[in-house]
């Protein structure tokens, strides 16, 4: 269990009530994940101000890369589907930034939908045995 003995943290419950928001079962979003978006958000200083409305909106990211255009639109209406396709879309462009992170997040633990994953690839460079690339 990563949450330990006292139980999990409230920011935790938060980013679990933004993707049930957003139409995603937070029973199949794992706990690393959670854990990591949270440790994204609190790492860049996002969660001083309003953690709640934060973590929302970051669950609401994150269920969107996870359903999809067309699942994410059945459930949230097709404004907000269009404003988090513009937020994909701005992945291409800012590289660095939270969504960027998020969309890398689900592609690396296997969640993201195939609409999203096949908008990006992950490449690593392939070392041989005895260390000479090829």
């Amino acid at each position: 269990m990563i949450f330990g003995f006292f139980g999990r943290k409230k920011e935790i419950h938060m980013i679990d009530d933004g993707l049930k928001r957003a139409g995603t079962f937070s029973a199949v979003v794992p706990d690393a994940v959670k854990l990591t978006l949270w440790r994204l958000a609190k790492d860049r200083g996002l969660l001083k101000d309003n953690p709640e409305a934060t973590l929302h909106d970051l669950a609401g990211f994150l269920s969107y890369c996870i359903l999809g255009q067309e699942d994410f639109e059945d459930f949230n209406g097709p404004e907000d589907a269009k404003e988090m396709l513009r937020r994909l879309e701005m992945v291409k462009i800012f590289e660095d930034g939270i969504d960027a992170e998020i969309v890398l997040l689900t592609l690396h633990a296997g969640l993201a939908d195939e609409t999203t994953a096949g908008q990006y690839s992950i490449e690593a460079e392939a070392d041989s045995a005895d260390g000479v690339q090829s």
